[in-house]
């Protein structure tokens, strides 16, 4: 694979800015300097580009902060797509969300083509916790708290699963639930009172949400991440 081929799936870089980049900063190829962007590399060989170490894998891991007003399908229709914030080098690879966030919904959102990795964080019998921070129109009753711990009737077949509110103000709460449900936070909320006048996705089982990313910007996993995603392959 050529060298800056290679350095683009590792950091999302288009090929320009690569070899713009190499001019400048040599990357380290088995511990020797390459400056050429056409140098073949083998995916299994240690290479170091401006200090980082980088890790070839052929599934893409994208984490990024929702912008309100995106959707999260890979077609083109009346609203634009969480994919058309993606850089040329990203975009070119067969990608899905990992779940979906409403159009309106802000904050984490994953974005990989690896199925395996998917079906285990939205799985149902998986119960990956997620947390969303919401604001509504209504002071919001402490009897939610316990409400929602028991499970809520949202007017499907059954009560949702045990969930987590932790009041932060009168109109505003942390929410953690473990299941995926159309609109669940929302019918959730609606349940109480509530309605929800904003969603913010915090955290998605062990990912949080990068609070360096303004909303609409993205970044590769990190090694940790990474780390995560190897661990449940092994």
């Amino acid at each position: 694979m050529r060298l800056d081929k290679y350095i683009a799936s590792c950091t999302g870089m288009t090929r320009k800015e690569i070899k713009k980049a190499l001019k400048k900063v040599p990357a380290f190829v088995a511990g020797e300097k390459v400056s050429a962007p056409e140098t073949q590399v083998d995916v299994k060989t240690k290479v170091v580009f401006m200090g980082e170490h980088l890790h070839y894998s052929e599934f893409t891991y994208i984490l990024m902060n929702k912008a309100a007003g995106y959707v999260c399908t890979n077609r083109e229709g009346r609203n634009p797509t969480v994919f058309t914030l993606l850089g040329d080098e990203i975009k070119a690879k067969d990608l899905f969300t990992v779940g979906r966030l409403d159009k309106d919904t802000t904050g984490l959102l994953i974005i990989t083509n690896d199925g395996d990795f998917s079906h285990r964080m939205v799985h149902a019998k998986k119960h990956v916790d997620k947390t969303y921070f919401l604001t509504v129109d209504k002071i919001i009753p402490e009897s939610a708290i316990e409400k929602f711990r028991s499970g809520v009737d949202i007017g499907d077949d059954e009560p949702t699963k045990p969930a987590t509110l932790e009041l932060l103000s009168d109109t505003s709460a942390n929410l953690t639930i473990s299941e995926g449900r159309f609109h669940q936070v929302k019918r959730m909320m609606e349940a109480v009172g509530c309605t929800v006048t904003s969603l913010k996705r915090l955290t998605m089982g062990p990912f949080s949400l990068d609070k360096s990313l303004a909303e609409g910007e993205y970044r590769l996993f990190n090694d940790e991440e990474m780390g995560w995603v190897n661990e449940k392959k092994a």
